[in-house]
């Protein structure tokens, strides 16, 4: 899942804006969905995930070099 995860924030990066935006909500909705259902893991799963995600994006690094 954290790779999948990576993978969809690059991509949301590295495109265009509003391309990127909808690549990386889309991509997370309809993965997200496929995993679950086909029983590979587990809803709670998916939102721990999807919490540690949006975290790492608020919370400030406070060890940078």
């Amino acid at each position: 899942m954290e790779i999948t995860f990576e993978a969809l924030r690059e991509a949301g990066i590295r495109l265009p804006k509003q391309v990127g935006s909808a690549v990386s909500i889309v991509g997370a909705l309809f993965i997200g969905q496929a995993v679950v259902q086909a029983g590979i893991v587990s809803a709670p799963m998916v939102m721990v995930v999807a919490i540690t995600g949006i975290a790492s994006c608020t919370i400030p690094r406070s060890f940078s070099r």
